[in-house]
């Protein structure tokens, strides 16, 4: 009887114990070349400790774990090399594009390596292409291996060209109660956003003195998919942009090896507090999944909508019309699968959704490309980064994405 009772007891604690051990979980491979990852606007490498691409509590998304190290990514190797850069947080992609292609090239320089991965999420997409372009111009071959955007508005946002009509170009303005003369230029309150901007730049990049880098009104323009003022003396927007830096260069080769892009969207009842904030203040809730190659509702992004706007279409600031380039990537979030012994996390992984095809030219995709929704990530645009609160895991996902750069090849 003694023995039988030790026996149950032993396994009942097992049993016990095995329950509530912590997950173990799977660590992604190692990318054969570091992982650069781009902030989209008004994003900060880091504020104050917080990363964009991480957690809340500011651990950097793709910094590893060695053995036994604590305050890291558990899901992503020790010796994994990865880098954020701060480039300016509002402006065109023109400048956001030159500035991290600067810093890419500094990087590869210190760390002896020929080739790169980069993804970039929201804006951070379209500077990845324009750092893809300068950097393969400069070293005179394709420098990006996968090229990965995120969620981001390759043929522009409503919300963009909506914010534009309603504060900065049509009486209003972003700060209402400081005196103004009317001249959107210089709205009081989109100066004063830019010189915070680039104050926190100098600081987190360690320069000294104020020199002009932020433009919100830039950053705004970048973001809408035509010109939006084909008077004032500039062209600006995403078409434009697509056009000077797509996913070819000059001379017909590819900026780089493999591009993909995840796509996000979300219904509003699942939105990100800030993201729902918006659609009151500005009015509008866009409907981003019909199909027309150029912008023909006149809403600031290339396509129509479906005629219904609650149908998880768009992810609170880009329709799903707007984000396809490359090929299109769906994610999978494995379940915990347990035993007695504890319980076993496997990785979550990216795979290629076939069905959309691949997008050569941005401003060109198919009717599929544009309005299906396989592959499609329930989230919105703000869950994918460290801005809560969400219950998505970003730690997995980013250590998923460098897991499949890793599978191939890269």
């Amino acid at each position: 009887m003694k023995l039988k009772t030790l026996t149950a007891l032993a396994a009942s604690l097992i049993f016990t114990l095995g329950s509530i051990a912590p997950a173990v979980a799977e660590t992604s491979t190692k990318t054969k070349y570091p992982v650069i990852l781009a902030h989209g606007m008004a994003g900060w490498d880091s504020i104050a400790g917080i990363d964009y691409f991480g957690d809340e509590w500011g651990t950097f998304a793709l910094d590893g774990c060695s053995f036994l190290e604590i305050g890291c990514n558990e899901w992503v190797p020790g010796d994994q090399k990865a880098e954020a850069f701060q480039v300016a947080s509002l402006g065109s992609s023109e400048l956001r594009g030159t500035q991290l292609a600067d810093q890419i090239e500094s990087y590869m320089a210190s760390t002896g390596s020929a080739y790169v991965n980069l993804a970039g999420h929201s804006q951070g997409g379209f500077d990845i292409r324009k750092a893809a372009h300068v950097l393969k111009a400069r070293k005179g071959y394709v420098v990006a291996k996968d090229l990965i955007s995120i969620s981001s508005p390759h043929r522009g946002t409503p919300y963009a060209k909506k914010i534009l009509d309603k504060y900065a170009r049509n009486g209003d303005q972003l700060c209402w109660n400081l005196p103004w003369n009317g001249d959107p230029a210089n709205d009081p309150c989109a100066v004063l956003v830019a010189k915070l901007a680039d104050s926190l730049f100098n600081v987190v990049n360690g320069f000294s003195g104020q020199t002009q880098r932020n433009n919100i009104i830039d950053a705004g323009l970048q973001l809408v998919y035509n010109d939006y003022d084909p008077a004032d003396g500039k062209i600006t927007g995403a078409k434009a942009f697509n056009q000077s830096y797509n996913l070819t260069s000059s001379n017909g080769t590819a900026i780089a090896s493999r591009i993909s892009s995840l796509i996000t969207a979300q219904d509003n009842g699942n939105l990100n507090p800030l993201l729902g904030a918006l659609h009151v203040l500005i009015g509008m809730n866009a409907d981003g999944d019909g199909y027309c190659v150029d912008d023909c509702d006149g809403d600031g992004a290339a396509g129509l909508g479906n005629g219904t706007v609650y149908d998880a279409d768009d992810d609170g600031l880009v329709g799903i019309n707007s984000q396809q380039i490359g090929t299109r990537l769906g994610y999978n979030a494995d379940d915990w699968k347990c035993a007695w012994y504890g319980c076993w996390n496997p990785l979550d992984n990216l795979y290629t959704e076939s069905s959309t095809g691949y997008v050569s030219n941005v401003n060109a995709p198919s009717s599929v490309q544009m309005t299906s929704k396989n592959a499609v990530i329930q989230q919105d645009h703000l869950d994918v980064i460290a801005v809560g609160p969400d219950t998505f895991d970003e730690m997995e996902f980013y250590a998923g994405i460098a897991n499949f750069i890793a599978q191939g090849g890269n």
